[in-house]
């Protein structure tokens, strides 16, 4: 029998018990967390993929919480497996959603820092299938002739280095299996 912890947290609040560690596990996470997490378990729940990655790009809670114990990650010819703890640790997820539009995820960190939304380089995303109802994102940085609608339009040229995210479908939603990378040479 299967126990979810945060059902025995959510009564054990609502009984007013004390449970070692709840307070503390409550805190660390943040309401911006939260608030992906419960857009995740949404997507997950209506098989939403394109939906999933949105919360997932954007939240490192929710990224610990659906990234495989290995993960397969640097460059296409030279990639490895590692352990999830050393690949989350690095915080460096490559790809993050601004408004509308995927940016890398450098460009979002140096956004954070600077302010200055002109710097952000917006990538194009395209979802793909992988076998047993995985999922494949590759994405690319590049400049875009404005669309109509969301999103950063049509990619006109590639202004660097792309690659591709892997995930396998689990029982009740995907976890991460791979991040690949191209190199700087490769266009």
């Amino acid at each position: 029998m299967r126990i979810d912890k945060r059902l025995v947290l959510i009564v054990a609040a609502a009984l007013g018990a004390a449970v070692p560690g709840a307070a503390a596990a409550d805190d660390a996470v943040s309401e911006s967390d939260r608030f992906f997490l419960t857009e995740a378990e949404s997507a997950c729940a209506s098989g939403d993929f394109p939906a999933f990655l949105w919360p997932y790009a954007n939240s490192a809670a929710v990224r610990a919480r659906y990234t495989a114990l290995m993960v397969v990650t640097g460059a296409a010819d030279s990639a490895r497996e590692e352990a999830a703890d050393l690949y989350l640790a690095r915080d460096d997820f490559p790809i993050m959603m601004i408004d509308y539009s995927y940016v890398t995820g450098a460009s979002a960190r140096r956004f954070d820092v600077e302010g200055d939304p002109a710097r952000l380089d917006y990538v194009a995303v395209d979802f793909g299938t992988l076998a047993d109802d995985g999922a494949r994102v590759d994405w690319m940085p590049g400049r875009f002739e404005p669309g109509e609608g969301d999103g950063p339009g049509t990619l006109i040229e590639k202004t660097g280095p792309g690659g591709r995210l892997e995930f396998e479908r689990t029982i009740d939603c995907w976890r991460l299996t791979g991040d690949i990378r191209e190199t700087a040479g490769a266009r």
